[in-house]
């Protein structure tokens, strides 16, 4: 398999293997990666009528997602094998982001199955509308901001670049002052490449995004990106630490937005305790599982 470094002029024909695929996870999507180009070497191939990506860092290599096609486990065990001949050890070769009713699949091809962090699948229209008692906190939240910030909402513009990266820089600010962790704290500094190519390449790359003004100033900006015809992913989400209940309204407003889907995806917590408390008090509708896998040890 000869893989070839993944481009801009790569997405028709990753995106043609991923529409049958149809899985609402968020790594099922060009965007996803590509966005990560800073930290990671992306590489591709297609074979057997599957398509197969590949990520190298420091001198290691793993699949993202799974080849892209009917399951196949005898091609499965070829990715393994090419991994392995790269890595210095073959624990470091795996496939990610295989879907719950693929898991299975792995496990009778001999391979060691873990779960991840599942992904947070919401019904739009309940974020949207946010009634009743379940949403009472995020509801009292936005007409907090509303009655004392009197903000503007609309759709993010190429303009909107330098003030939206002052406030991502003044937002991981904070959040490395409140936040010890040195493993958070190095998500933040990875982060920080991601939201500086998202603001910048948003047309370029069909990013849809959204911005709540307060005072002319942007106190919030969030992007995602259509997974299916049913399902958004909402990809990343930044708001003024400073200013109560930002964060909820610019949720609620990205939601309100999006119109044509019936699902929001919103991805995982990355194992943070406060951020799956935030993703756990909007009600998810349904988690959905996601996996990896491993050889056993020889």
């Amino acid at each position: 398999m000869e893989l070839q470094p993944l481009l801009p002029d790569t997405r028709p024909l990753f995106e043609k293997h991923l529409h049958p695929a149809g899985a609402p996870l968020s790594a099922y999507s060009f965007i996803t990666h590509f966005l990560w180009r800073d930290h990671f070497s992306f590489h591709w191939t297609a074979h057997r009528d599957h398509f197969l990506l590949f990520a190298r860092y420091d001198r290691c290599i793993y699949m993202p997602l799974p080849p892209i096609g009917p399951f196949d486990s005898q091609l499965v065990l070829d990715c393994f094998d090419l991994m392995d001949a790269e890595n210095p050890d073959r624990a470091i070769s795996r496939i990610e982001n295989i879907p719950e009713a693929d898991a299975a699949l792995y496990r009778e091809a001999g391979l060691l199955v873990a779960p991840k962090d599942p992904e947070y699948l919401y019904r739009r229209a309940a974020l949207a509308e946010l009634k009743g008692d379940k949403y009472k906190t995020h509801r009292a939240a936005c007409n907090q901001f509303e009655k004392e910030c009197r903000p503007m909402d609309r759709s993010y513009t190429f303009s909107d670049e330098p003030a939206a990266w002052r406030l991502f820089e003044k937002w991981s600010a904070g959040r490395a002052a409140t936040h010890s962790d040195p493993v958070y704290r190095f998500m933040l500094q990875d982060a920080a490449s991601v939201h500086r190519r998202a603001l910048s390449e948003a047309e370029s790359l069909g990013l849809i995004g959204r911005v709540v003004e307060v005072d002319g100033e942007i106190a919030g900006y969030t992007f995602g990106f259509p997974l299916n015809r049913e399902t958004f992913c909402i990809l990343l989400e930044v708001a003024d630490r400073e200013k109560k209940g930002a964060a909820s309204y610019l949720f609620r407003s990205f939601c309100r937005s999006l119109t044509d889907f019936e699902w929001i995806n919103a991805m995982d917590d990355s194992g943070i305790p406060g951020l799956r408390q935030t993703k756990e008090s909007y009600r998810p509708e349904k988690k959905l599982g996601v996996s990896l896998a491993r050889r056993g040890a020889r």
